[in-house]
């Protein structure tokens, strides 16, 4: 994906990010809810998540949106009806993941999704997505660092730079989980040292940025007042330094599939440093794309928090 300038758009939610294939299968299946609609969601599901092959890291970007964006009820019945079909348990498991973010979901279900992800895993070993999700359910319950590491192992054994994996493994570490922050940091840089310029978790540094920045403001007091002292840090200013230069541009290789995701991140972080000119092209390349983390962070509308700082970008450039 050529991230160079594009035509202004509106502004707009897309959970789909730029996967056309992903945004026309959403469509479908939202279809399904209209008074006299007849479309199958099976074939849907298994038409585009069969496309994506060996990809993993679109795999699963298109798991996550189709496990926030589709009923319970059409996941489990997939898994029900496909039960040879590694996709399907998979799915199931997501959507339990996906919820237990929102709310805490009974553990009768956390253990029919653990058990969702072993057979997934049994169907096609090669997949590294069933051992994604356990990672997340396992933190979600707050299990034990020797349950949790010996999950990573199987992932990274399988694709070593999964994006969800690490945003994971990341959120497991972190002070208010299982870590500590000097676990977050640790882990954050080695990353950013070992993982190619072209990884899926090449905005994992960023992210762990912004949500310093975040957890600051959030502490009230002095805290809040100087929070926008991280983005004049060393570490902060090299991060988003490295950031703009190979993110952006016609020699750039940004092609993972949350792409547009991490360059949500990118125009957030430049806009709360204060560097409007910078940003600019950022929005350029993300034609209209929000994300509703990091803009809608703090219950904001997540659309107009965009809109408004790409017009500042533009009336700087």
């Amino acid at each position: 994906m050529m991230l160079a300038r594009r035509r202004k758009r509106t502004p707009r939610l897309a959970i789909e990010l730029d996967d056309s294939e992903l945004a026309r299968a959403c469509d479908r299946l939202a279809s399904r809810s209209t008074p006299h609609a007849r479309v199958p969601a099976v074939p849907i599901l298994e038409r585009l998540l069969n496309s994506a092959g060996h990809d993993w890291d679109r795999r699963a970007h298109r798991l996550a949106v189709l496990a926030a964006t589709t009923r319970p009820a059409t996941q489990r019945a997939w898994a029900e009806q496909r039960s040879r079909h590694a996709d399907a348990h998979t799915l199931f498991a997501w959507g339990v993941m996906a919820r237990g973010d929102q709310t805490p979901v009974h553990l009768e279900e956390v253990e029919e999704a653990l058990r969702a992800c072993a057979a997934a895993a049994m169907l096609d070993p090669s997949d590294p997505n069933p051992w994604v999700v356990r990672l997340g359910l396992l933190r979600q319950q707050r299990q034990p660092p020797s349950h949790v590491f010996a999950v990573w192992r199987e992932i990274v054994a399988r694709d070593p730079w999964h994006r969800e994996a690490h945003l994971q493994m990341y959120a497991y570490l972190a002070p208010h989980a299982c870590g500590s922050h000097a676990q977050v940091v640790e882990f954050v840089d080695q990353v950013a040292a070992t993982a190619p310029i072209t990884a899926p978790t090449i905005g994992l540094p960023l992210r762990a940025l912004v949500d310093r920045y975040h957890t600051a403001q959030a502490h009230g007091g002095i805290q809040a007042l100087t929070a926008d002292h991280v983005w004049s840090g060393y570490e902060a200013v090299r991060v988003m330094e490295r950031a703009h230069t190979h993110w952006l541009g016609h020699s750039s290789r940004l092609v993972h599939a949350a792409a547009l995701a991490d360059l949500n991140l990118l125009a957030y972080a430049l806009t709360a440093a204060k560097e409007p000119a910078l940003a600019q092209p950022v929005f350029d390349a993300l034609a209209g794309v929000v994300t509703s983390f990091p803009w809608g962070h703090g219950g904001r509308d997540p659309v107009l928090a965009f809109a408004n700082a790409q017009r500042r970008a533009d009336d700087v450039a």
